[in-house]
C-alpha cells in the first residue's frame, strides 16, 4: 500500500514538472488577460462540466472573496449546471451554460472554461456563445482536446495540461487556478501582499 502512495505522488509531482515546463508563458498571458479585463470593468465567468463544475465554482469564490490577501472583491461567478425549470424549454439539454453566457457575457469579459475531455458539448456551446460576445476565452484542457481548442483563437489563451488520467488532470488544474490567482492578486494589489 506505501508503495502505491509514493507512486500516486510520483505521479503528481512528474505531472507538475511536465506541466510547468511548457505552461509558464500561458499561464503569465491567462494572467495578463484577467487582470486586462477587471481592469477595464469586466468579469470573469466560469464553467465546468461534470467534476470540474467544483473548480469553476472554487475559482470564482477564490476571485469574489479573496486569494490569500486581504483585498476588494473582484466579479466573478460561476455558471449553473442546475437545468430545472418551472416551464419545459425546448433547447437541448447542453445549452445551459450558452444560454448564461449570452444573457449575462458582454465584450470584453472572460470566460474561463475547464474541461477533462474538450468534447464536452455544453462547454463547447458556451465558448461559441461567449466568441459571439466578443469574450475572450481562458481554457484549462488536456491533449486529444481538439473540438473545444479549435475554437480558440489570438486572444484566447489554451492551458493544456499533458497528461492523460484524470485525477492527475484534476489536480493540476486545481494548482493551475490557485497560480492564477496569485498572479492575479500579486498584479492587482501589490501594496496588500506586503502586508
Amino acid at each position: 500500500m506505501q508503495d502505491k502512495i509514493r507512486q500516486l505522488f510520483s505521479e503528481n509531482i512528474q505531472t507538475m514538472i511536465a506541466t510547468s515546463e511548457v505552461m509558464a508563458g500561458p499561464i503569465e498571458q491567462a494572467a495578463f488577460r484577467i487582470v486586462s479585463s477587471l481592469i477595464e470593468g469586466g468579469k470573469v465567468i466560469c464553467c465546468g462540466d461534470g467534476a470540474t463544475a467544483g473548480l469553476a465554482q472554487h475559482f470564482a469564490q477564490l476571485l469574489l472573496d479573496q486569494y490569500e490577501t486581504e483585498r476588494p472583491c473582484l466579479p466573478a461567478f460561476a455558471l449553473h449546471q442546475d437545468q430545472s425549470s418551472l416551464s419545459p424549454s425546448p433547447t437541448t439539454n447542453t445549452d445551459y451554460f450558452a444560454r448564461q453566457v449570452k444573457a449575462l457575457g458582454q465584450k470584453g469579459d472572460i470566460l474561463l472554461v475547464i474541461s477533462l475531455r474538450g468534447e464536452e458539448q455544453s462547454l463547447i456551446k458556451a465558448v461559441e456563445a461567449a466568441l459571439t460576445c466578443d469574450m475572450s476565452i481562458v481554457a484549462l484542457t488536456v491533449e486529444g482536446s481538439d473540438e473545444l481548442s479549435g475554437l480558440l483563437n489570438a486572444q484566447d489563451t489554451e492551458l493544456r495540461v499533458p497528461a492523460h488520467r484524470n485525477a492527475r488532470v484534476y489536480e493540476c488544474y486545481a494548482f493551475l487556478l490557485h497560480c492564477l490567482c496569485e498572479l492575479i492578486e500579486m498584479s492587482l494589489f501589490p501594496q496588500q501582499g506586503e502586508l
